[in-house]
């Protein structure tokens, strides 16, 4: 036999850039090619060689197309984040390159420099590892590829078969103290921290002009060039920072369709709300007259509650009807009157003299409010238009993508599934496969235990062992030195001892997990061909119900039956960013569980923090008016905990449950409770009324939640005073990562200002400006955020969007017109009645009234030939359970004290309110019924055009790589086997560390190591990757393996 035969019948095939994939010996009795699942890639299933033939010359290879398309040379050096040029910096990072050289603001310059600057080399030799890695030539053919790194023990770093240092992944041997480096970090800040673009060829090497005037110029004149957004961390291609304000709205995208259809929401309810204001001048116009308000508002300041409903012209009238001690009425609305004459007493309630309900008013409200509907439709169909339009411009592993939800448990060969739907579906060419295990609690057991062991590395003393003796010994030391202080501070704190406690609890429990069996849960399926995926998805559109049942008759097409007996359920799944692996198998009533308690929560402390508004309000209206604020900033983390207990499978789902948390608190305690706490009477009160608070609630959202979105004082401290001080690399850049984007909370605050706009839009017209300018200003913070200083978001999908128009929309157009209903009928608001006869002698004459509740004694002049009022209750809300007050019509009214234009008014937007309430039930029941019936049917429309992308083609894709976020490292643990992956597949890249180091599979491989353990299925997820080929190297490889 040949020298390249005995090489090839160890069972290994080592491909390079030209070759197809990795496989490896099946049949190794190592215990730990039992847990990681082999990659092994059957040739048997290969397509038919012009299938897969890509380019037009037959020679070209893939990696050679991938050469041409980005216009560089892959051997090229990697670009050098440290020497960017100042211009392209972030202004926080030149500020810190400043200030790094004293010590007060860097105390890492204390370090001597013969210890500061061996980690960075070390660091510097796994890059140019991780870089040569990348691009190491083929083997020639017939040879094995040589491993870069040897194992002698756990931990340990040594050469071999190579001149560089390859880094090892946890557990290390012992601690090591790695001086962190501030320059590092804030590269980590600009190049991964934030999003960049590829800087287009054609503008790479023009130099920058000094004029700002000619740059501001040259931005504007390519606000509409496309954009290709890149990987975090990309050292092959010159990047920029997007611009906050220049990059087109249709890029915006680039983070995700949830995302682009969030800033097209925001500009849309803009301009709409804009529009609607200026249909509404009128009543602006009317409420800011003498004819409404005899003594209209002169504070300046105050300019568009001048244009509201408030009244000013009041008078004292006697009320011997009345209650002084009635709370309803409100502070200064109701006093004891005092006859100067006769010094008799009697109770005298302030009447507001002004008539808002008219013909006019009431019409041009309702005007408005069927343009507010006749918007939303449409920009319901611009939202519509704009996914096709975010899809089409952003090609991304979804669009090539379907997840299998019910595959056969021991349908875990990859070949398989390329085999089956290439020989069903018409040569559908499979280019990525990942087979899901149901092995959740393994990974966040993993998750936890290199959490755990990291922070423990961090406690001990520089270079101590960390085998478990080693630890037991010091962990039992400082546990017998410990007091009833340091007892106390463990509780709050764990130390060194509950550390490794539960470290030990979780090696055992992962020994044990490992030795159990793990049938395949989901197989996500990523196709070479956009065109492959919508087929499979129109072949196999089937209901779920269907599909669990196994009943084939409902397929059309017996050939597509996985086996030949097999119903597959498939949809097109989330983005491989926003699964959640740890989460990804959880049962669906375990699910509803969580979420049903979690619910339960929620509306317990929107109950709670109500009444605690409601004491609040009692003692002082201002007091409640800082309560609201307070509540409506803490209730999010509150929400966010909430929602940490239950089980997502994925991020779009775990938003989608956020916001509906978050929604329900703050409209309930920003627009429903304000209203509750209010007393009726204080509706148009100019001091402390109704519409006051609605105005300060207003600014305080334009000005102060604004401005501290923008200066970001979390964020500063975080990159200028923690991260200077870190003691790790890892800690050091989380510290650059920004403050999380929450998805939910943007569309709660945006869906927060418009429930306020339209839940008072019939007394405070002036709202819809407020409501515009407020939201056109969160859209440039918002992307000045986004692009600077939040986190870097998963890519949502459309859900979030649909979720918010489909529910909370109409209940905003639902609140609009019943309010609209109850503010019209309940003018003029002071619960005073005209008896239409004169007062009488009885209470002529001259009085001193003395307010409740504050404010001034008053000289009230009363004549015989005055009207005579009597309470009567005009709110509607406080109607008796068995009197009839809904809808809120004139016919329900207890006493007369509506005019005839009012009672017209009142009539009209009662019937228009019951109206929207059946319009918008008979829609939640129709889209219910449309859910309910895809469970036997299927619902798969492809969106877009098919772009005639190919998957291997385009820049800066992912795969669907299992992977889980840490809070203690600043890129996520990988949670399958990353040797034989390409690269490529990961959406981000660690300039200093290797895949391995993220790699949870080899903290298996050391706590399983002499162990027998074999089991019949996999114990981690396992991914596979089919890269295209030429004819050449494709015959080659077949050849080579006939051979064997």
């Amino acid at each position: 036999m040949a020298e390249s035969d005995k090489a090839d019948s160890d069972g290994y095939f080592t491909a390079g850039d030209d070759d197809e994939v990795t496989t490896s010996q099946s049949g190794d009795s190592d215990s730990v090619k039992d847990l990681k699942g082999s990659n092994v890639n059957s040739f048997e299933a290969m397509p038919p060689e012009e299938e897969i033939v890509f380019g037009t010359d037959e020679s070209s290879s893939f990696s050679e197309i991938q050469k041409n398309r980005s216009g560089q040379n892959t051997a090229n050096d990697s670009i050098d984040f440290l020497q960017d040029p100042e211009h392209e910096m972030t202004w926080g990072r030149r500020i810190a390159l400043g200030l790094m050289k004293y010590k007060w603001y860097n105390p890492q310059i204390a370090t001597p420099k013969d210890e500061k600057d061996e980690p960075q080399e070390i660091a510097a030799e796994a890059t140019a590892s991780e870089s040569l890695r990348r691009r190491r030539p083929a083997p020639p053919s017939g040879k094995k590829a040589a491993s870069n790194v040897n194992r002698s023990e756990p931990g340990e770093l040594v050469r071999a078969n190579s001149s560089f240092l390859a880094a090892e992944a946890y557990p290390f041997s012992r601690a090591t103290r790695e001086t962190p480096s501030l320059e590092r970090a804030w590269a980590y800040f600009d190049h991964v921290a934030l999003p960049r673009c590829v800087v287009p060829p054609s503008e790479r090497n023009k130099a920058k002009s000094k004029n700002i005037f000619t740059r501001v110029l040259h931005r504007f004149q390519k606000a509409d060039k496309r954009l290709d957004r890149a990987e975090p961390g990309e050292k092959t291609l010159p990047t920029r920072l997007y611009r906050p304000v220049f990059t087109p709205h249709k890029q915006l995208g680039d983070w995700g369709l949830g995302i682009g259809l969030y800033f097209s929401t925001l500009r849309a309810i803009t301009i709409m709300t804009f529009l609607a204001g200026i249909l509404n001048i009128p009543n602006f116009m009317y409420f800011s007259s003498d004819e409404y308000n005899e003594n209209p508002l002169e504070d300046v300041s105050k300019r568009l509650l001048g244009g509201s409903a408030i009244c000013t012209d009041t008078t004292w009238i006697p009320c011997p009807s009345c209650n002084e001690n009635d709370k309803h009425f409100g502070d200064g609305r109701i006093g004891v009157g005092i006859n100067l004459s006769t010094g008799e007493e009697t109770t005298f309630a302030r009447r507001n003299n002004c008539d808002g309900t008219t013909i006019q008013t009431g019409m041009v409200s309702l005007a408005t409010f069927f343009f507010l509907i006749l918007g939303m439709f449409v920009t319901y169909l611009w939202l519509q238009k704009m996914t096709v339009a975010f899809d089409e411009d952003e090609q991304t592993a979804q669009d090539y993508s379907v997840v299998v939800l019910n595959p056969p448990g021991d349908a875990t060969d990859a070949a398989e599934w390329r085999k089956f739907f290439f020989d069903r579906f018409d040569g559908a060419l499979l280019t990525v496969c990942t087979i899901a295990v149901d092995n959740d609690l393994l990974v966040r057991c993993l998750v936890e235990r290199r959490e755990k062991l990291r922070q423990l590395e961090m406690m001990v003393e520089d270079g101590t062992s960390l085998d478990v003796l080693t630890l037991s010994r010091i962990a039992a030391k400082q546990e017998r030195e410990r007091r009833f202080f340091g007892r106390l501070m463990a509780s709050i704190s764990p130390g060194i001892p509950e550390l490794f406690a539960r470290l030990v609890v979780l090696t055992a429990k992962i020994q044990g997990l490992a030795q159990q069996d793990y049938p395949a849960s989901k197989i996500f399926l990523t196709f070479e061909r956009e065109a492959d995926q919508r087929r499979v998805l129109s072949a196999l559109n089937v209901g779920s119900i269907p599909a669990k049942r196994n009943k084939i008759s409902k397929i059309s097409n017996p050939q597509h039956l996985f086996r030949d007996q097999f119903l597959l359920h498939v949809k097109e799944p989330d983005e491989p960013d926003t699964v959640r692996w740890q989460d990804l198998n959880e049962k669906f009533k375990e699910r509803m569980k969580q979420q049903a308690l979690t619910t339960f929560c929620t509306f317990g402390a929107v109950a709670l923090i109500a009444f605690i508004v409601r004491l609040c309000n009692d003692s002082s209206v201002t007091g409640a008016a800082y309560a609201i604020a307070i509540f409506n900033t803490v209730f999010p983390m509150v929400a966010k905990f909430l929602t940490s207990f239950e089980a997502h499978a994925s991020e779009g789902s775990k938003q989608r449950s956020l916001y509906f948390k978050i929604a329900l608190f703050r409209w309930v305690n920003t627009a429903i409770v304000i209203t509750v706490i209010t007393p009726f009477t204080l509706t148009l009160e100019n001091e402390d009324g109704l519409i006051s608070q609605i105005y300060a609630l207003f600014f305080a959202e334009i000005v102060t939640t604004t401005g501290l979105q923008l200066a970001d004082p979390v964020g500063h401290l975080q990159r200028h005073i923690l991260a200077p001080r870190a003691k790790t690399q890892d800690a050091m850049n989380l510290c650059m990562q920004g403050q999380p984007f929450e998805l939910a909370e943007r569309y709660t605050n945006m869906t927060k200002i418009l429930f306020l706009t339209v839940f008072y839009l019939s007394i405070f017209p002036g709202a819809l400006f407020l409501c515009s300018f407020a939201l056109f200003v969160n859209y440039f913070t918002d992307r000045f955020s986004l692009m600077r200083t939040w986190k870097r978001a998963p890519n949502y999908g459309p859900r979030m969007s649909e979720f918010s128009r489909t529910y909370f929309i109409p209940c905003a157009m639902v609140a609009c017109a019943v309010m609209g209903s109850y503010f019209w009928a309940g003018f003029p608001f002071d619960n005073l009645c005209n008896q239409n006869t004169e007062i009488g002698q009885e209470f002529a004459g001259s009085w001193l009234v003395d307010p409740k509740g504050g404010g001034s004694n008053v000289t009230v002049s009363v004549a015989t030939t005055d009207d005579a009022f009597d309470y009567c209750l005009q709110d509607f809300f406080r109607y008796g359970r068995d009197d009839e007050s809904f809808p809120f019509i004139s016919k329900f009214q207890k006493e007369q004290w509506m005019t005839d234009e009012q009672e017209t008014v009142t009539d009209v937007w009662g019937w228009t309110s019951v109206g929207v309430i059946l319009l918008v039930v008979l829609k939640l029941l129709r889209g219910w019924w449309s859910s309910f019936w895809h469970l036997f049917k299927g619902s798969y429309e492809p969106c877009g055009q098919d772009q005639k992308i190919n998957f291997s083609e385009v820049p800066s894709i992912s795969a669907y790589v299992p992977q889980v976020e840490s809070n203690l490292f600043s890129y996520p643990l990988v949670a399958c086997e990353v040797d034989e992956i390409d690269p490529n597949l990961f959406d981000w890249t660690d300039p200093d560390r290797p895949f391995s180091f993220y790699d949870l599979t080899k903290d298996a491989e050391v706590l399983l190591k002499g162990t027998d353990v074999a089991s019949k299925f996999s114990v981690f997820s396992q991914i596979t990757h089919w890269s295209p080929l030429s004819r050449s190297s494709r015959k080659s490889s077949e050849q080579n393996i006939e051979d064997c």
